[in-house]
């Protein structure tokens, strides 16, 4: 915690924090210790919801609950505008559509593949807030959002019970959704278009509840939770003055945006069709039919990128060929096994995907499992096993 402090947080006085928590809508986050490995990670608390003060005490809304709007309006232009977040994935499951094009586009004889993958050290804790501020200002389309309010319902975990008794409630959530200028605000038309795409056994619930959210008072909000984070650990107020809320509903599309301005100013050289460069919020894969740009890509990686905060962790780069970097050989995966990313493997020569089952072999089950407190601990056990 000590290191925490020094590095990512400076001491903020008591009577300044609490006058800038009366003069802003975002309150302040605490910081919670995840284990890692042997290691603990602090991932800031943005979800808690802190006690209001006032003629009679109550639960306000959490950060995360007042950057909705910004998040849903981030959610429109990754729809509208995908070109700008370059290589990103936001989820395991788009690598496996991303080799399928790759590997049409190359044809039935591509001859062999190169490898590259490399990990940006503690990414969202190096990323420099002004940079990112100033870039995010270039992401919006539109001057103003509007952003519109429907529920969505579902069975319960155990519905398909035969046995009522035990079945569980339907679940009910609330979401947002951000509309640009030209599109229709009609709930009807957005759930044809938009809303329903991917979905199933989902009774969709239109409402009244829209508003309207001017850029610039969406891109303060934004500033205001990167450039003044305040973090409280015990009675003291801290302020973060070094990268971004790692806990923040914000967290990935800011970094998403910033390495994706990075690929286009540094990596160009990638933009070809015998490239295919995967990024996985920090997780680099680059699969060439060129060597040399393996080559250059793993140099320019290793030198780094002072400027947004970029530097890899040599012993965690991976390639499936011989190489040297500085005399030392680069890390080389196992042929048989194919390459692994991001608990997966894939073959080098098909581009097969499988799920990367050496990667947990030496990990008791009972240690996998979450001990859930409350009235049904079973239920999200079965959630977790059949998912």
């Amino acid at each position: 915690m000590m290191e925490l402090r020094a590095d990512m947080l400076e001491e903020v006085k008591l009577d300044d924090a609490l006058q800038v928590l009366r003069s802003r809508k975002l309150g302040f986050s605490q910081v919670r210790l995840l284990p890692k490995g042997n290691k603990l990670r602090p991932i800031m608390n943005l979800r808690r919801r802190a006690m209001v003060r006032g003629p009679s005490s109550k639960l306000g809304r959490s950060i995360n609950t007042i950057l909705g709007p910004v998040h849903s309006f981030l959610k429109l232009e990754k729809r509208i505008n995908p070109s700008k977040l370059g290589s990103t994935m936001f989820s395991v499951s788009d690598i496996y559509t991303r080799l399928k094009l790759f590997k049409q586009s190359l044809g039935p004889e591509y001859g062999k593949l190169y490898f590259v993958k490399a990990d940006v050290k503690a990414a969202f804790d190096t990323i420099p807030q002004e940079a990112v501020v100033s870039l995010m200002k270039s992401v919006p389309s539109q001057s103003k959002y509007t952003i519109m309010k429907h529920a969505e319902v579902k069975p319960g975990e155990r519905a398909a019970v035969a046995d009522d008794k035990s079945s569980s409630k339907a679940i009910r959530r609330w979401h947002a959704t951000a509309l640009s200028e030209k599109e229709n605000p009609d709930f009807i038309t957005q759930l044809e278009q938009n809303l329903a795409h991917n979905k199933k056994n989902t009774v969709f619930v239109g409402s009244d509840l829209r508003n309207t959210q001017n850029i610039g008072e969406l891109m303060h909000l934004l500033r205001q939770h990167v450039e003044h984070n305040l973090v409280k650990i015990g009675k003291k107020y801290y302020r973060q003055k070094i990268g971004i809320p790692q806990g923040s509903v914000l967290s990935s599309f800011l970094c998403n945006y910033f390495y994706a301005d990075l690929e286009v100013k540094h990596l160009d050289f990638l933009r070809s069709p015998d490239c295919l460069l995967l990024r996985l919020i920090d997780d680099f894969l680059l699969i060439t039919q060129d060597q040399e740009k393996a080559i250059k890509f793993v140099n320019a990686m290793h030198v780094g990128f002072p400027e947004y905060g970029v530097a890899v962790n040599p012993t965690k780069t991976m390639v499936n060929f011989d190489m040297l970097y500085d005399g030392e050989p680069v890390q080389k995966s196992n042929h048989e096994r194919g390459f692994p990313y991001c608990g997966t493997t894939i073959n080098c020569k098909t581009l097969d995907i499988t799920k990367d089952r050496d990667r947990d072999a030496n990990i008791d089950v009972s240690a996998s499992l979450t001990v859930d407190f409350g009235r049904t601990p079973g239920q999200n056990f079965q959630r977790k096993v059949l998912s």
